[in-house]
């Protein structure tokens, strides 16, 4: 790449943040490089998610001549599996996230849960109203009781 190729001010900032991004986004970072044992080789295996966040701008006054940028990254790895290869073949294998697993049966118990108290809750507050306005009714159709 030539010197007048080359990235220079925001732009050259924004290329570094992206390129540090992806340096962290592999699964060596985390989980190391590949074990041989003999003829078997295991390899780790992740799900990578990465967010970059930028911005930048240039300024063409008469005091000052400059530009700017900055910007955050975010880099995600977790375990997925890893793959056995050996001179039988290759397997992948994949390891359980007992977590996300739980997630959904227990959001569905908390939102029954949760229907079920408001379900009550209305019927209660129902039949409350019910009680009153009869009370109300009785005392009013009846008149109330001399002492």
């Amino acid at each position: 790449m030539s010197k007048q190729d080359r990235p220079r001010g925001t732009m050259a900032a924004l290329d570094r943040l992206i390129e540090s991004t992806r340096a962290l986004g592999r699964a060596t970072t985390v989980f190391g490089d590949p074990v041989t044992s003999g003829a078997t080789t295991v390899v780790p295996v992740a799900r990578i998610s990465a967010l970059t966040l930028m911005g930048g701008g240039t300024g063409r006054f008469v005091v000052s001549n400059g530009d700017g940028a900055g910007g955050t990254g975010l880099v995600r790895a977790r375990p997925s599996g890893f793959l056995v290869v050996s001179p039988e073949g290759a397997a992948y294998r994949s390891i359980r996230q007992p977590v996300t697993r739980l997630v959904l049966p227990l959001a569905a118990i908390g939102a029954l849960t949760a229907a079920r108290i408001v379900g009550v809750s209305l019927r209660e507050a129902r039949r409350r109203k019910a009680l009153e306005s009869a009370r109300r009714e009785s005392e009013s159709c009846c008149g109330s009781p001399e002492m």
